[in-house]
């Protein structure tokens, strides 16, 4: 019977051994679940029993994410742009939504030092920056188009978000599209805000996996889920604390942490407003040749499964994962 017991002891032993999940952790805007559930250990608390390793990835741009999670490299985005993942589908990279993190319009702002340029519309003709094909992109266009402008009329410059606050304070670039932290820290170097997403989009950050990943682990996916969920529940029970781990984690103050976290609206379902929105960035960035036509990442009467049941009903397509 001791025998017995060892071989099978061996052989939970092997099929748990390497098994692990990797998740990107990016930074900005205020990822305040992800930030519990990596410093609270949730994640490994609710994967522990079976062997399974959780490893966190720094790594923010949206198209690093999901290149890296084509590659195999990454299992989870814990925090991605709805802006990136339609443009992917735009190149046949689909990627499955399983639950919402929140909606930072306060948050993402064009900035610049520049004392000469007081509207949006003194940028033409100047120089710009922001990371591309994300929400800080599909910003600046709104922007522009709303003042009777295409990205033909300035000179834009891709750049990564640190790269563009160094370029803005550096005097290489005229203006930028910066997010939370950066924006916080600019301001209190003397820049100003030209425009935020308010009235131009709807910043919908998500977490998305590959639906090869859900289709092979609808367990450790609805797991994920789940744990998500009692971070948002911690937030809400323990503010304070929760803002002091971000404060900690951000490398900035806790009363700036409570500004970020009081222009973020933090939720972990995606209601009708969310979806009516992401129709509407569909249509716009096929408008501005972002994408090649107008993807299909939403559906009628798309399965929501019990994991779900808080989405809205005819929800995107990514959205259902089958558990049965």
């Amino acid at each position: 019977m001791r025998f017995l017991f060892c071989i099978l002891s061996l052989f939970v032993a092997f099929n748990l051994c390497g098994k692990e999940i990797n998740v990107t952790y990016p930074r900005a805007p205020l990822n305040l679940q992800l930030i519990v559930m990596k410093h609270k250990g949730l994640l490994e608390k609710e994967f522990a029993k079976d062997g399974i390793k959780i490893n966190f990835h720094d790594i923010m741009d949206g198209k690093e994410q999901i290149r890296a999670l084509a590659a195999g490299k990454i299992d989870i985005c814990g925090s991605i742009n709805t802006t990136s993942i339609i443009i992917a589908a735009g190149q046949n990279i689909k990627l499955k939504i399983i639950r919402a993190v929140c909606i930072p319009t306060g948050t993402l702002a064009l900035m610049t030092t520049n004392p000469n340029i007081k509207s949006v519309k003194d940028l033409k003709g100047k120089t710009i920056a922001c990371a591309s094909k994300c929400s800080l992109h599909q910003i600046l266009l709104g922007a522009l188009a709303q003042n009777n402008m295409t990205i033909k009329d300035v000179n834009y410059i891709p750049m990564s978000l640190a790269e563009t606050y160094k370029a803005m304070f550096s005097g290489k670039v005229d203006a930028g599209l910066l997010v939370s932290v950066e924006v916080v820290n600019a301001k209190k170097r003397g820049a100003r805000v030209l425009r935020t997403a308010k009235g131009l989009m709807r910043p919908k950050l998500v977490v998305a996996v590959s639906e090869s990943f859900a289709q092979k682990h609808p367990d450790w996916v609805k797991r994920y889920i789940k744990v998500q969920d009692e971070a948002m529940a911690f937030i809400k029970n323990h503010k304070h604390e929760a803002l002091e781990l971000a404060a900690k984690d951000l490398g900035i103050s806790y009363q700036d942490a409570e500004w970020l976290y009081n222009n973020t609206k933090f939720i972990n379902a995606l209601n009708k407003d969310d979806i009516i929105s992401l129709r509407k960035d569909i249509d716009f960035l096929y408008q501005q040749k972002l994408i090649p036509r107008k993807v299909n990442i939403l559906s009628k009467g798309a399965g929501i499964e019990i994991a779900f049941e808080n989405f809205v009903r005819n929800q995107i397509s990514l959205c259902a994962v089958s558990f049965k």
